[in-house]
């Protein structure tokens, strides 16, 4: 222990130093947290994972949760990855398959509780309607992925004999086209699954390719600077071509007669890669990189909530827009550079606690509330707190921090009770980072390993067996959910300094959760232990979780309100350790994050996204990136789809969780539901729903619950102090 003391004290002055230096020299955001190994003392580095990183050559650190991740792992060659709006497959002779067409939906029924029509779920089947391929490549080449960034991957085909030749694809969210790069005596082939129905050439290097289903796609080849090739270079009626290329061949989709025009124009902006940049004003920049002309901007397509943060710095060309798997019609934007402007004011605003303050009354009863909280934590915190996986252990963190918050509202900082809720936190804690010396820690986490294999903090139980695949730690073995497990810790590791600050400078402490928050959301590629974002998705601007298991649906995103809170405690954290940029990096996330889900996730009437039999559930459930599913991974009652956006209850749900959302949730749906007091999920639902449009009726009923029919991360007296400081929105008789 005293050793990793001395080494995390050494690193802690470093990287202050470092984070100091950075954040007086340039407005970004983008710093890392750390740089050191994770001390083995607290993660054990371990290999062996049971899906080990296949099909690639890159070195160190490796994403998890991102759109490419089916490609990453063995077993998922087969699937699709989705790029938005495009989705890609590999074919029989590794051509790259494009699937979008017409993007028919296949809709499924599901029950009511309004009795009225509504859609359960929707998905979009993946067909290959046009493949890009080589002649020259043999069934079944392997292809390996060469590059990875945040917004993308490059990935190759090759050829070894007679001669070195490959196909280089650079692939990219939102990509207008579909690219391969041919050298190496390589010639080029498109084929279909649907057939290839007929090839026209338009003009030099300018062909237009229609399927068996009547769908056309724009084909170019261009030179390896990205100029249109000349008249020797011909298709045939198969789809292959004339002669070999050292250049680029590209394919898009036209999805209505005009928009040849549009992509013609911008064929020669061919995308190689996407820089991030995040200002500590908190406006965020794609800095596209590219081959081709200066002349020629990139054509790229962007979703709705994108559009509207956008600056003056990019136009939008009269292209058709693009309908994606999900999240709606994309649009095509032009500009080498694109310019988001989140609105921070409210996550800037962000504290411990909600901002509204009870009646008087309501905080005499909360006073002595609190009390009778403090002494049931005196006699069994580790029944809260210690309940063996780390996401269940996580909510009891976070749901004794809270009555800690409580007792400093109503008490003082000084306060006896006060301080001893602290060091019951910190004894919770010190069995995560010192077990050894800790006292009794039974029914803790059994810790964490670092993953060599990946790069990342995992919990042991799970690792190199059935992690990925059985109910292991909900699969956190395998990057599953971090972003909802850690953030629990995360906030109860900002409320244990702002209680006890003598904890703002023990480093094994600081050790730990920096190690989660670097783990989730690591902002800088100095970090080498760790992927950049590994949650955060800055595209899509929100995480997804699922890590590295296959599946033929994509990466998913279940809890919004559990992303929230890591990104909020990011926000606190930052402010707690005086780590300015940190904090600033968490207050634009959740912006961005509060944003998204309020425009795809959380449904009001008439959301244009949807079909309005779909939008009448007003939550989305299990929101992949092929499909939305009206359910949870746990189960199908409504009590779990519309819980777990509400949970754990902390400030930044409302965010998200706006008045007249809450309002027609509640009339639709929720009223509607036995809400029995003894249901763990009523307290949720009413916390998280009626106290926003109704925070008395709430009160009422919440007082009536006894403390142990309360969700396993909630106590009586936070759901009241939650819905005495609520402000109502309007008034619903219930």
């Amino acid at each position: 222990m005293v050793q990793l003391v001395a080494f995390v004290s050494k690193f802690v002055l470093l990287a202050l130093a470092h984070l100091y230096g950075a954040w007086a020299a340039g407005p970004s955001l983008l710093l890392p947290v750390g740089i050191d190994r994770p001390a083995p003392s607290l993660f054990p580095p371990a290999s062996g994972h049971i899906l080990p990183p296949a099909n690639n050559e890159l070195q160190g650190r490796k994403g998890t949760n991102k759109f490419w991740a089916n490609w990453m792992v063995a077993s998922g060659k087969g699937e699709a990855i989705f790029t938005m709006p495009y989705a890609l497959k590999w074919g029989l002779r590794s051509e790259l398959q494009v699937s979008h067409g017409d993007q028919i939906h296949t809709y499924a029924d599901g029950a009511s509780a309004a009795q009225e029509h509504r859609i359960r779920s929707y998905v979009t089947p993946v067909t290959g309607e046009f493949g890009l391929g080589a002649l020259e490549l043999a069934p079944g080449s392997p292809y390996v992925v060469v590059k990875e960034g945040l917004f993308g991957i490059h990935v190759e085909v090759r050829r070894h004999s007679p001669s070195p030749g490959k196909v280089s694809f650079p692939i990219y969210s939102g990509m207008a086209y579909v690219s391969g790069r041919f050298s190496g005596g390589i010639t080029p082939r498109i084929t279909s699954e649907l057939n290839v129905a007929s090839v026209r050439k338009v003009h030099n290097g300018i062909w237009a390719f229609r399927n068996g289903r009547g769908s056309e796609f724009r084909v170019y080849a261009l030179t390896a600077i990205g100029e249109r090739v000349d008249a020797s270079y011909d298709f045939d009626r198969s789809g292959q071509m004339n002669r070999e290329l050292d250049g680029w061949v590209r394919m898009a989709h036209v999805v209505k007669p005009g928009d040849e025009k549009v992509l013609d124009t911008h064929a020669g902006g061919v995308i190689q890669g996407c820089e991030l940049q995040v200002d500590a004003d908190g406006i965020v920049r794609y800095m596209f990189e590219k081959v081709g002309s200066a002349r020629v901007p990139v054509l790229h397509f962007a979703y709705a909530h994108q559009i509207s943060i956008m600056g003056n710095e990019v136009s939008l060309p009269k292209i058709t827009p693009s309908q994606a798997p999900t999240k709606g019609p994309m649009r095509g934007v032009s500009g080498d550079v694109w310019v988001l402007r989140p609105d921070l004011t409210e996550a800037e605003q962000l504290g411990f606690l909600p901002k509204g303050v009870p009646s008087v009354q309501r905080e005499a009863q909360l006073i002595v509330e609190t009390a009778a909280a403090l002494k049931d934590l005196q006699r069994d915190w580790r029944k809260s707190m210690f309940r063996g996986s780390f996401y269940f252990s996580g909510k009891g963190f976070q749901k004794v921090a809270m009555v800690c918050l409580l007792a400093e509202r109503f008490f003082g900082a000084a306060d006896e009770r006060t301080q001893g809720c602290g060091r019951i936190l910190a004894q919770g804690f010190r069995c995560l980072y010192d077990r050894s010396a800790a006292g009794d820690c039974s029914g803790a986490p059994i810790g964490f390993y670092y993953d060599e294999d990946w790069g990342g903090v995992v919990s042991r139980e799970g690792y190199g067996n059935d992690g990925c695949y059985g109910n292991a730690d909900f699969g956190n073995a395998c990057y599953n959910d971090h972003h909802y497990h850690y953030g629990y810790y995360v906030v109860a590791g900002a409320v244990l300094i702002k209680i006890l600050p003598v904890y703002r400078h023990e480093p094994a402490f600081l050790h730990l959760v920096n190690a989660l928050i670097r783990d989730t959301s690591n902002p800088s590629m100095d970090d080498p232990f760790f992927p950049m974002f590994r949650s955060f998705d800055w595209f899509d601007l929100h995480s997804w979780s699922r890590g590295v298991v296959p599946s033929p649906d994509g990466k998913d995103e279940e809890s919004t309100s559990e992303e929230l809170n890591l990104l909020y405690g990011i926000h606190l954290w930052g402010d707690v350790t005086q780590d300015a940029p940190l904090h600033r990096l968490g207050t634009t996330m959740l912006a961005l994050c509060a944003h998204t889900v309020r425009e795809f996730f959380l449904m009001e009437d008439g959301n244009s996204h949807y079909h309005p039999d779909f939008a009448r559930n007003h939550v989305t459930g299990i929101f992949f990136q092929n499909k939305v599913d009206y359910t949870t991974w746990f189960g199908g009652k409504a009590e779990y789809i519309h819980g777990i956006q509400m949970l754990p209850l902390s400030p930044a749900l409302l965010l998200t969780r706006k008045a007249p959302f809450c309002l027609q949730e509640w009339r639709s749906i929720l009223s509607k539901l036995p809400l029995s007091p003894t249901d763990p999920w009523t307290s949720i639902l009413l916390t998280g729903g009626l106290a926003i449009i109704n925070p008395d009726a709430a009160y009422e009923k919440l007082a009536n619950m006894r403390n142990d029919h309360m969700d396993d991360g909630l106590t009586r007296v936070w759901a009241l102090y939650w819905a005495a400081s609520q402000v109502a929105g309007q008034q619903l008789r219930v």
